[in-house]
């Protein structure tokens, strides 16, 4: 090991830290904590999809007490302070939020309703405190220097969204966002990006950690916390049910994973050592479940940080499963609401045998008429890569976000075609 990487047994007993970054492949026995149920839904990474922590699994404990009838319907607008079952506005509750130093809000990435949330919370503890941060699981956080420049209005959205790598990054709609990071934008205050870049987390997820180059090493957390038997359990229990794609095996995607939410929480205790302002977290729910995940971590590196963590549940979300362990504040919407799929405007033509997609027709108006798309087009790829099927089309268009580079086959000439996909 090089003299310059020194490691020393820190406060919290086994976990070993490093004073400077960690060399290739470093692993450090950690503290034992108990995880959250999380599920792991791991894309096909030939695709490039993304790792996304699905909803997590709350402990069973007794039903909320200030609730005469677990079996009277939730309303919307109704937040539960899970801790003493009370039922409090939302102007009660950002008072509230407003005398911590983090704020967690999960999300189900998909779910219009959730995004609402975050928004609402934003704006109001913003009204409080002034001085509010916007950290953002979406973004990595070597994509800093773009948002810093898009914040200070130096880079048109369209250009932001392409060297952010929107849609190779995370590629939900970022309709979904866009209001968070707009009214960052509006008051001048940061975005922070949180997360690992995908290509290292991918690379461990084949090749483990310590295929890690030592720039790419650099790019990850410096500990990882390895040693809890019950979370592994759980992690495998994922890891059998969604399949391996390109994983080399468990211990590569427990590793992965691992990157996922120790980078985050590294980041976020970083950027608390260097801003008096609040700071809201926007990720998905799997990663705050029974205050373990991110807040965890991240109070591992920063234990003097206060926090709470909101979690949003449509008004059909069983009661009995609103817990402590779900959230300190449930926040109660509507119904379920998935964002739109993306709208390309064409018609396919299914019996076309071989390699892309052809088209069978283009619907007026729509961004495959304005990206000047013909019937008898062949879609070969989308973003750069290749689709073989009308399955594949949809999904690489919404993975990719709102703006796709799309390579067609024209008579015997192959054509760079842009468009800006409807929802």
């Amino acid at each position: 090991m090089p003299p310059n990487f020194q490691l020393h047994w820190s406060r919290h007993k086994r976990a070993r830290y490093l004073d400077r970054p960690p060399c290739p492949g470093f692993l450090s026995p950690g503290n034992r904590f108990a995880a959250a149920c999380r599920v792991l839904r791991l894309g096909v990474f030939a695709c490039g999809a993304l790792f996304v922590l699905a909803g997590c699994c709350a402990a069973e404990v007794s039903l909320l007490p200030q609730r005469p009838d677990p079996a009277l319907p939730l309303h919307p607008g109704e937040v539960i302070e899970t801790a003493t079952g009370r039922v409090i506005g939302m102007d009660r509750l950002v008072e509230k939020l407003s005398k911590v130093a983090v704020v967690y809000i999960g999300e189900t990435h998909t779910n219009v309703e959730d995004h609402k949330v975050q928004l609402e919370i934003l704006r109001k503890l913003s009204r409080i405190s002034g001085c509010v941060e916007l950290a953002m699981e979406m973004f990595p956080a070597n994509a800093q220097p773009v948002l810093d420049r898009y914040i200070a209005g130096k880079l048109s959205e369209r250009t932001f969204l392409r060297e952010a790598n929107w849609g190779k990054v995370w590629g939900f709609p970022y309709s979904l966002y866009k209001g968070q990071i707009d009214w960052q934008r509006q008051r001048h205050m940061p975005v922070v990006g949180l997360n690992a870049p995908y290509p290292v987390v991918k690379k461990i997820a084949r090749h483990g950690l310590r295929s890690l180059s030592f720039a790419e090493r650099l790019q990850v957390a410096r500990v990882f916390h390895l040693d809890d038997p019950s979370d592994r359990k759980r992690v495998k229990k994922a890891f059998l049910e969604h399949g391996r794609f390109e994983i080399k095996d468990f211990e590569t995607f427990y590793e992965a994973q691992l990157a996922w939410e120790e980078t985050m929480a590294q980041t976020l205790a970083r950027r608390l050592g260097h801003t008096r302002c609040e700071i809201v977290v926007v990720l998905g729910k799997g990663h705050i479940g029974n205050r373990y995940g991110v807040p965890y971590l991240t109070r591992l590196r920063r234990p003097e940080a206060t926090y709470r963590t909101v979690v949003p549940v449509s008004k059909d979300y069983p009661f009995h499963a609103i817990t402590p362990g779900l959230a300190d504040y449930v926040v109660i919407t509507g119904r379920s609401k998935p964002s739109a799929p993306p709208r390309l405007g064409v018609m396919i033509d299914p019996r076309a045998p071989g390699r892309g997609v052809r088209l069978a027709g283009v619907i007026p108006g729509t961004p495959a008429d304005a990206g000047h798309l013909r019937k008898g087009d062949v879609i070969l790829s989308v973003n750069g890569k290749p689709v073989k099927n009308a399955k594949e089309l949809r999904q690489a268009l919404a993975r990719d976000g709102p703006a796709c580079s799309l390579v067609i086959q024209r008579n015997n000439a192959r054509l760079r075609v842009e468009v800006a996909i409807g929802r």
